[in-house]
C-alpha cells in the first residue's frame, strides 16, 4: 500500500503534466478506487488506464469504471518465459467492457487450453489449462533439459500453470493457478473466484483466500481480510462475510473460516504471497481475530 505523500505526488503529477495514459500495477489500481484523497483531484485528463503483472478482480473493474467512466482500460496476459505479453487488448477493445479479460492473442501467437487431469485439448469456453506458445515464448531453460521437458510440450508449447478458457471471440479468461487450487471433496474451486467476490463487499478493502486442510472435505476455503478504514474486526462482520458467500456461491465453495489481518502480504508489483499465508497458517502464527463457521461441514 503506498503511504498517503506518494499517493498525494503520484496524483499531483497526473494533474501538473496531464498525464493521459497510465500503466500501473493492481495495488495502485486498488488505491485509486478506494482511497478518498483520489477524489480531491481533477483527473479528467486521464484517456486510459493499463494493468499488468497480477489479476484484478471484477469488482474493482466495475469500481475503476464507475470512478473514471471517461477512460478506456486494457491489461496484458503474460509470464517471464513468455518475455513479454501472450495476450492483450488492441485499441478497438479498450471499452470495460472487455476489462475482465487478459485481450486477443498478440501477433504470431497461438494457445490451447487442455484438461488439465488427462491433457485432451478442450474447446472455446472450456476451462483448462492454457498453453501458448510464439516467437517471444522462451526455446526452454538453459542447461535444464528436464525443467524444458517438464514445461514445453512435445509441440513447443508452453505450459502456464494457469486456468483459464477462450472465448469465440479468441478473448482470454484467467481464472487461477493450477497449483493455487482448493479441493473441496474433489471438487476444484478457485481462490480468485471467491477473492473477487469478497472484493465486492463493502466492509472488505483487499482479501486473500488459500486451503486449509480439512479431515472431512480434504480443503476448505479460509479467507484473509483486511476490512475498510473505519471498521473493526469481529465475529459479527467475519458472520457477515461467511453468509454473503453462502449467499452467492454453491455449497463447496463456502468460505468456512475468516482471519482479519492488517495486511495482506503481495509482492511489489500486486501478486498474492500465498505460500507466506500457508506458512503462517501451518505455524498456527494467526496475525488477527479468526472466526469459524462448522455449521454445514456434515452437509458437504
Amino acid at each position: 500500500m503506498l503511504p498517503s505523500f506518494t499517493m498525494e505526488a503520484f496524483l499531483n503529477a497526473i494533474v501538473e503534466y496531464q498525464i493521459a495514459d497510465l500503466t500501473l500495477v493492481p495495488p495502485i489500481v486498488i488505491r485509486l478506487v478506494h482511497d478518498p484523497i483520489v477524489d480531491k483531484y481533477d483527473l479528467r485528463c486521464l484517456k486510459r488506464l493499463s494493468s499488468g503483472s497480477a489479476p484484478i478482480s471484477k469488482e474493482i473493474i466495475q469500481r475503476l469504471e464507475k470512478k473514471f467512466p471517461w477512460t478506456g482500460f486494457r491489461q496484458g496476459y503474460g509470464m517471464t518465459e513468455s518475455c513479454c505479453c501472450i495476450s492483450s487488448h488492441t485499441p478497438e477493445y479498450y471499452s470495460y467492457e472487455y476489462a475482465h479479460t487478459g485481450g486477443l492473442l498478440c501477433a504470431s501467437t497461438v494457445a490451447k487450453v487442455i484438461d488439465i487431469a488427462t491433457g485432451r485439448e478442450l474447446g472455446y469456453n472450456e476451462t483448462g489449462e492454457i498453453l501458448a506458445k510464439g516467437p517471444q515464448v522462451a526455446m526452454g531453460y538453459l542447461d535444464n533439459p528436464e525443467a524444458t521437458a517438464e514445461s514445453f510440450d512435445a509441440d513447443g508449447f508452453l505450459h502456464t500453470g494457469d486456468v483459464g478458457s477462450v472465448d469465440e471471440r479468441g478473448f482470454i479468461h484467467v481464472s487461477d493457478r493450477i497449483k493455487e487450487m482448493i479441493k473441496v471433496k474433489g471438487q476444484q474451486v478457485a481462490p480468485a473466484e471467491l477473492e473477487d467476490l469478497l472484493l465486492g463487499h463493502p466492509n472488505v478493502q483487499d482479501c486473500a483466500v488459500l486451503g486449509v486442510p480439512d479431515d472431512y472435505s480434504g480443503e476448505r476455503p479460509k479467507a484473509y481480510v483486511t476490512l475498510r478504514p473505519g471498521l473493526e474486526p469481529s465475529e459479527a462482520v467475519a458472520k457477515t462475510l461467511i453468509a454473503y458467500v453462502q449467499g452467492k456461491k454453491v455449497r463447496y465453495k463456502w468460505i468456512t473460516e475468516v482471519e482479519f489481518t492488517e495486511a495482506v502480504p503481495k509482492s511489489p508489483t500486486g501478486k498474492l504471497l500465498r505460500r507466506v499465508l500457508k506458512q503462517q497458517d501451518r505455524s498456527g502464527d494467526k496475525r488477527g481475530l479468526v472466526v469459524r463457521d462448522d455449521r454445514e461441514r456434515p452437509r458437504l
